[in-house]
């Protein structure tokens, strides 16, 4: 029995004219491992909130199978500050949180033979509901997650955005649940704690709905595929490679009826139009005719009748819409970006700590002209400090950053840009680079849609957001650019089409993502950063 299922299910937003999607039925079966992929702003984190009962639908209906537990792990952090990481996580399962405080309570009271009696029935209600085996799994999930017994003591407040959002995820997994509904759940992970991931949940009996851009994961994890594109849902049984290879070639059939129906209706159309100029030229008697001037506009009737016939031929046809396709990365000059004239960056000594932790000492670095960086390290290694020291966002410890002449920085952060809700992507890139074909052309190519360029900035999904400060930051003529996991929020095309940008881009790059493919694809150096 499938536990769940959706039929024709719509929404669109209360301040949107237009349905988000519409007409959208699948089913969710135990066991599934399924993905869900689309471009930015196409609704999946919409669908997985309506899913999980956050949102009601606009349309349609879906039914749970009676009983089932629902995990959502959203993108947003939702963790307490106040409370112990070790606790918060816990604490997932409320009906064994309200035992284990009663536990507590009632330890603090073994004096009283009373008290000692209800705790030993407490603790054995406590064992036999799970409770043990939670803090074991407890545990298990914190260690795979990369938190240390340090950290796992720390009242949430203490930890970064990154920590905070492996805290979120670890309290997900730790939860009871039959279906586990993930948005985004790589992108505070490293590798190491990536690729547990992807044993626990191919080890998991919940069925999972995840949506995620990394590409790497999909194809470890999942083994349905779910495209919500252009308001439809299209349901792919394989992984997210065989959904490629299907699409493509979805993509070429698409291309060829649509061509073969032009031609149809181009050679149609033109045997309709050679019939009404023999029509025209038969309506006329010529001189010296036998019969009368109502024979031959008879005669002329009826070839065009054959005309009209053949016009209604293409109308109950009717259209074969044209495939939407993105434009190709056009070649870019970045004419605003000035080359240095061979030193872009050193660095000397350079050392940080934080928290009474020792995140680097005694680094290093020399960046030339053209150099592209990519930084990697588990996560907490300092990398982000690191490219905060080199922005001049942050002091080091000791050792200095020296910028070679007429380095200009750039810097995207993955904690998100403060860009103005009020104004749209077209306005906030014209009032860093007046050049409007130019920024036009930077938005498209980070496949910001033609019809999102006026939209306020504050209807966009994260995902739009973090192309637009992408494109505000390639626009602005920065020759060193610093680069923070800026793949985090971003949809596959979009990937692909910022690889291929960035290809291009002829000042120096210091990249720190977890994205392998996208690392890649634009960097021509990766060092770990111990060994800067």
């Amino acid at each position: 029995m499938s536990l769940l299922q959706a039929s024709g299910l719509a929404f669109r937003h209360p301040s949107q004219p237009d349905w988000l999607f519409n007409d959208v039925s699948f089913n969710v079966s135990p066991g599934d491992r399924i993905g869900l992929v689309g471009p930015n702003g196409s609704g999946k984190t919409s669908l997985l909130q309506i899913l999980s009962g956050q949102r009601a639908p606009s349309a349609g209906r879906f039914v749970r199978r009676a009983g089932l537990r629902i995990t959502h792990v959203r993108q947003e952090v939702q963790a307490p500050d106040d409370e112990r990481l070790l606790d918060f996580v816990l604490n997932a399962d409320a009906a064994l949180t309200a035992l284990r405080r009663e536990v507590r309570r009632l330890e603090a009271c073994l004096d009283d033979e009373t008290a000692a009696l209800r705790y030993a029935d407490r603790l054995a209600d406590y064992e036999s509901a799970g409770g043990f085996a939670l803090e074991v799994e407890v545990e298990r999930v914190l260690e795979g997650l990369g938190f240390d017994h340090r950290e796992r003591t720390l009242p949430v407040r203490h930890l970064s955005s990154g920590q905070r959002a492996r805290a979120t995820l670890a309290r997900a997994l730790a939860a009871p649940a039959d279906l586990l509904l993930m948005d985004e759940p790589t992108n505070h992970l490293d590798s190491a704690t990536r690729e547990w991931l992807e044993r626990w949940l191919s080890e998991a009996s919940a069925a999972c709905v995840i949506v995620s851009h990394d590409r790497g994961f999909l194809d470890a994890v999942t083994g349905r595929t779910f495209e919500l594109r252009a308001g439809r849902l299209t349901v792919f049984e394989g992984a997210f490679a065989f959904y490629r290879e299907q699409r493509t070639l979805l993509e070429h059939q698409a291309w060829e009826r649509y061509e073969q129906q032009q031609r149809r209706s181009s050679a149609v159309a033109r045997a309709a139009e050679a019939r009404m100029k023999v029509a025209s030229r038969v309506q006329r008697a010529p001189a010296g005719a036998r019969h009368g001037h109502d024979f031959y506009q008879a005669k002329a009737a009826r070839v065009q009748r054959t005309a009209r016939i053949l016009r209604e031929r293409i109308v109950r046809a009717g259209p074969v819409e044209k495939p939407r396709v993105d434009p190709d990365i056009p070649t870019l000059d970045f004419a605003a970006v000035r080359r240095s004239g061979g030193s872009v960056l050193t660095a000397r000594g350079l050392s940080k700590a934080w928290g009474g932790r020792q995140l680097f000492a005694g680094l290093s670095l020399w960046i030339g002209d053209g150099e592209r960086l990519a930084v990697t390290g588990p996560n907490g290694s300092g990398k982000t400090t690191l490219l905060r020291v080199i922005a001049g966002l942050e002091r080091p410890d000791a050792g200095v950053v020296t910028l070679g002449t007429g380095t200009r920085i750039g810097y995207f952060s993955q904690e998100g840009e403060h860009l103005d809700p009020g104004v749209s992507p077209l306005a906030y890139c014209l009032a860093i680079n007046p050049d409007e074909t130019w920024v036009r052309t930077l938005l498209a190519c980070l496949r910001v849609r033609a019809d999102q360029v006026r939209q306020p900035i504050g209807q966009l999904s994260g995902g739009e957001r973090a192309k637009v400060a992408l494109a505000a930051l390639l626009v602005g003529g920065a020759n060193l650019l610093l680069l923070d996991e800026p793949t985090n929020h971003l949809d596959i095309d979009a990937r692909e089409a910022l690889e291929r940008t960035l290809v291009q881009f002829p000042g120096a790059l210091i990249v720190v993502s977890h994205d392998e493919r996208f690392v890649g694809a634009v960097a021509t150096d990766v060092r770990p950063i111990g060994t800067l």
